[in-house]
């Protein structure tokens, strides 16, 4: 069974917090005109730069040590009525500095006026995983989990959780029992994954207030990842700014 406990990285990130003391101090005390949620008109949560430091596979001749490693990705929002999104790639040959091709959108929304509500809560699950036997089928992967009635159990738990607004360590109890079924279906893997972030993005203050672009980095000696975060309002969606 996968600890997902162990090399794992967790931050929770209050919007209205990182507002207040990272980027504009100040900023609260000369202007009362700060956006709230009602003006917030998109958001992007994305992944980059997931590399590879150390796959813990030694070279020995003629062996050139590389590592089959699988990525588990899971999204859980309080968005809609499906909470999580999951997703699994596979990747044959890493080797020690290998970048993986895993540069997209995990989450987006723009307000329309079907869908004015933003969300309250974001939470990314991002796991590395070795493999210790060729990569299964992904997709076929995919199917059985979703098949699975331990996983239809803990997303709707999920969905339950989200929806009375209970709090984030509820929601991560969760979604590290979703990871663990997914973990079964990998075959044999490493019992430690090479790293494991656990990202929560909140309005725990009330507002989004924090604009624009905001960067965040995991890492440890075997494997980093980006996270970014991009929030917009009215101004920006239409080009004022």
């Amino acid at each position: 069974m996968i600890d997902f406990m162990q090399n794992l990285q967790t931050e929770e990130h209050s919007f209205q917090e990182a507002f207040e003391n990272a980027r504009h101090p100040v900023a609260r005390s000369r202007s009362g005109n700060i956006p709230s949620s009602k003006d917030i008109s998109g958001i992007e949560v994305r992944l980059s730069n997931v590399v590879i430091a150390d796959n813990k596979t030694p070279k020995v001749f003629p062996f050139p040590g590389f590592a089959r490693v699988y990525f588990v990705n899971l999204v859980v929002t309080d968005l809609s009525a499906e909470a999580l999104s999951l997703d699994l790639n596979g990747f044959e040959k890493v080797d020690d500095g290998d970048k993986l091709s895993l540069d997209r959108t995990l989450f987006a929304w723009k307000k329309t006026d079907k869908n004015a509500v933003a969300p309250s809560q974001i939470h990314v699950f991002s796991s590395l995983i070795k493999s210790k036997q060729p990569l299964r089928d992904v997709a076929k992967i995919m199917s059985e989990v979703k098949n699975d009635e331990n996983f239809k159990g803990a997303a709707s738990a999920l969905n339950d959780v989200l929806k009375a607004g209970s709090n984030v360590t509820n929601v991560s109890n969760l979604i590290f029992q979703v990871a663990g079924v997914v973990g079964g279906f990998l075959g044999k893997v490493d019992d430690k994954p090479l790293l494991t972030w656990v990202q929560s993005f909140t309005d725990l203050n009330g507002d989004f207030d924090i604009l624009g672009k905001t960067d965040k980095t995991a890492a440890n000696k075997f494997a980093s990842m980006n996270l970014s975060i991009t929030i917009r309002d009215k101004e920006r969606r239409n080009g004022n700014k």
